[in-house]
């Protein structure tokens, strides 16, 4: 299965543009991957928990723009993903 990557743009100020000029070596999606790390935890979803359950959720049909629009949490994720939730019909024509 194709994974499909998701790209995002992230507003910065112009002092913050011109450390990054200053500071070239500065890994920018790293830091970013590590925010988002931190606000996981913070709010107590487990990354490798959250994976699972994208992948299921993509393997039973539901795309990306499915996932954001039905879901604001992981028990939103886990109620869709139910095996009696036939929400969403997915055929391989």
């Amino acid at each position: 299965m194709a994974q499909k990557t998701v790209t995002t743009t992230v507003s910065v100020t112009p002092a913050d543009v011109l450390f990054l000029s200053w500071a070239a070596g500065v890994n920018a999606s790293g830091m970013f991957r590590e925010a988002l790390t931190e606000q996981m935890t913070f709010r107590e979803i487990e990354r490798s928990q959250l994976i699972r359950q994208v992948d299921a959720a993509l393997r039973a049909g539901y795309d990306l723009d499915d996932l954001v629009a039905q879901t604001s949490s992981m028990e939103d994720l886990d109620a869709l993903l139910e095996p009696t939730s036939h929400r969403h019909e997915h055929t391989n024509e």
